[in-house]
């Protein structure tokens, strides 16, 4: 009975629905207008108007914070350190008329804004050091792409740029290895290399590719259509695996060569060479076993992939040196044929021949080129592709129709226009250039939204990454739909993004809200008042090891391991699953750096909600839970960031007063001053945890 209703289901859903006019009536389906800004002669900043015309003097807008409150905020906004003392005198001091516009240029083009806004993205973008699963092995370049997110960020590359490179950078620039480098977005899934079927792994890599790029790109669920018709929204089955069929040519690649083009020239040319000989010897092995394998086990072991199976219809003379060494492989492994027997068959002089090929082929794997600095993305080997099916139930190898690449049709009617290029097909480029155009529904709303999100903790759309029925409306819908639109007439430049909210009056408000607000208002959805805001683990590392003096701020490179609690470093059989960092630079180092592990995350960001790395995290959760309170005052961690502090004011007369400034950006209070000084008199030793005290209130911890 279950068999049967699951098929009657599957024959239902394989004659796909056609899209309604009410389905496309949904907000988010229709382009953003250009609204007109409201008059008001209060203020000459657009959002401002906008959110004053929202409030329709019901409310009043909250004060401005303080200059102390503003510099703080806006420096862990922007680029996600603590104002240094000088930082903070100095602003609070300038008398120029634009002296906060000129704070926000400064930290907008500070080497840390890219550090900082990097961390977002790649919350998005699931990115890790390791595969996850059983073994959660070390992906050595992975760095690579990590990197060039923080460069993108700090060179404000345009953000229709930033995803078509992400997305085709093999395809739109294939001679700047930076832009294979992008296409390591597309790499940053959950991956269980020793799965038996290795087509089964591809496809899982396929589904998570195109279930992220709807999710961070579009704002929608797709992955929620794998299986079937998308429960809520006008997602077919079809859809999911017509946008799936845009990375079906993708080649998965660990080993592009990032160097210049001449010397990658030079490599590539010697490579070529070395695999023509490679495959040389592969096929004459392949030829000398076939009339056994024919006759005893002919064909391809189950689970091969369709790339093996279009290369195996080939005849020897058709195939490239890539499609031998795949038909090689996996022939190799085949269990359905054992040597012994196959070693019986052949006989003792074609035994001794293929035995005398093998050595011949393990002498010359040991004359490779040298390969130079690699990265991990994704590439096309030419302009075919296997073809891409709808799975019946989402299930590998129970293929229904097969589809051709396409976007979502409530979304667009138009069919996708490929060029297929000289090395690829041209399909991700032709997705790029469809999410990239300036009267996109969805592309420029979603990314404007997930700005505001991180400046106000929120976004005017809650649901960041689910803009579908199921999500919340906008709370101010036209504000949004000025700030997508504002975006594309500023060439999609995120930093101006940026800049236009964070001068506004709505974002420079007191977190006190005003009379009545809270009665009115109490989420504050209005925004009649700014959002008080707990700092991410991220934030708050980097913040002590800042007020401590012991931040190393360099950029780029491999991961970092800094000290984990003895307990945790011997979880591993296969060596330590955590090699502490010998240099202390590097483990000073901004907390990006840090090796993001699947299995094993740094436990004081796990304290501090750092997410699941396995899938796309639009917003972090913020709990209040005693390990954070633990950490704060017992972790190596906090007590050295306690002692660096102690140093940095111990010997100076006002001593109190530095370490108030230094920590929290201000000095301490009338009452604060006498209690510290009665703490410190029995005992001037206790300096030390004075500074602990300090870095554990909720004002170090939560910026206002």
């Amino acid at each position: 009975m279950v068999t049967l209703l699951c098929l009657v289901l599957w024959v239902d859903s394989a004659k796909e629905k056609p899209i309604t006019a009410e389905e496309r009536s949904h907000w988010s389906f229709a382009a953003p207008t250009d609204p007109e800004i409201p008059a008001n002669p209060r203020t000459q900043n657009p959002i401002d108007a906008f959110i004053y015309k929202s409030l329709d003097g019901r409310i009043k807008h909250a004060q401005e914070a303080d200059r102390r409150t503003l510099i703080r905020r806006l420096s862990f906004d922007l680029i996600g350190l603590p104002p240094s003392l000088e930082e903070v005198k100095n602003f609070v001091q300038d008398s120029s008329p634009r002296a906060y516009e000129n704070l926000v240029d400064r930290l907008l083009a500070s080497p840390q804004f890219g550090v900082r806004q990097a961390q977002h993205w790649l919350d998005l973008a699931r990115y890790a050091d390791t595969d996850g699963y059983e073994f959660d092995q070390a992906r050595p370049n992975a760095w690579r792409y990590r990197d060039w997110v923080v460069d993108a960020l700090n060179r404000d590359l345009p953000y229709d740029r930033f995803l078509t490179l992400q997305l085709a950078g093999d395809e739109v620039d294939p001679d700047d290895p930076q832009s294979f480098i992008a296409t390591g977005f597309n790499r940053c899934y959950p991956d269980m290399v020793d799965l038996n079927d290795q087509g089964l792994r591809r496809q899982n890599a396929l589904n998570d590719m195109t279930e992220t790029v709807g999710l961070v790109t579009l704002g929608l669920t797709i992955g929620c259509a794998r299986c079937h018709d998308h429960k809520f929204d006008p997602i077919r089955q079809t859809d999911f695996y017509r946008l799936q069929a845009f990375f079906t040519p993708s080649r998965f690649r660990d080993d592009f060569a990032i160097t210049t083009l001449e010397e990658r020239r030079t490599f590539e040319s010697a490579n070529s060479k070395w695999e023509l000989e490679q495959s040389r010897l592969q096929t004459l092995i392949l030829e000398l076993e076939r009339p056994t394998r024919d006759r005893l086990a002919p064909g391809l072991p189950m689970g091969a992939l369709d790339t093996v199976v279009s290369a195996h219809a080939k005849s020897f003379a058709e195939r490239t040196a890539f499609e031998t060494r795949l038909i090689f492989d996996a022939l190799k492994g085949d269990k359905r044929l054992a040597v012994e027997c196959l070693k019986a068959e052949l006989g003792e002089s074609a035994w001794d021949t293929r035995a005398d090929l093998f050595a011949q082929l393990s002498n010359h794997e040991k004359r490779r080129p040298v390969s130079p600095p690699t990265a991990r993305g994704i590439d096309e080997l030419g302009q075919m592709s296997a073809p891409t099916y709808v799975l019946k139930r989402g299930e590998f190898g129970v293929k229904g129709d097969e589809v051709s690449p396409g976007f979502p049709l409530v979304l667009s009617r138009s069919k996708p226009s490929i060029r297929a290029l000289p090395n690829s097909s041209g399909r991700r480029t032709a997705l790029a250039e469809w999410l990239t155009q300036p009267d996109h529904p969805l592309t420029a709303r979603v990314m404007a939204n997930r700005v505001w999100q991180a400046h106000f903790g929120k976004g005017l759309v809650a649901t960041a990454s689910d803009f579908g029925t199921m999500g919340d409306a906008p709370t101010h819908p036209e504000l949004l739909d000025w700030l997508a639109h504002n975006l594309v007439s500023n060439g999609w430049s995120l930093k101006s993004l940026h800049r236009q909210i964070v001068v506004s009056s709505t974002y420079r408000q007191a977190t006190k809200a005003g009379p009545g607000a809270r009665e009115f208002d109490p989420t504050n959805a209005s925004i009649s008042h700014q959002n008080r805001r707990r700092l991410d683990g991220e934030s708050l590392r980097d913040a002590l090891l800042a007020v401590s003096g012991r931040l190393e701020p360099r950029l780029g490179g491999p991961g970092v391991f800094p000290p984990l609690p003895a307990e945790l470093t011997k979880l591993s059989s296969k060596g330590p699953a955590w090699p502490t960092s010998n240099s202390p630079t590097d483990q000073n180092r901004r907390s990006l750096y840090i090796f993001v592990r699947r299995n094993l995350r740094y436990p004081f960001f796990e304290a501090f909600d750092r997410p699941d790395t396995n899938a796309s995290c639009p917003q972090r959760p913020v709990t209040t839970i005693a390990p954070q309170a633990l950490s704060m005052l017992n972790s190596r961690l906090a007590l050295d960031a306690a002692d660096g502090l102690m140093k940095r004011v111990q010997g100076s007369d006002r001593q109190v007063e530095l370490a108030f400034e230094i920590a929290l950006g201000r000095p301490p209070t009338t009452d604060e001053t006498r209690d510290a000084h009665e703490f410190l008199a029995s005992d001037p030793s206790r300096l030390r945890d004075l500074c602990l005290a300090i870095i554990n209130t909720n004002e170090f911890i939560y910026v206002d």
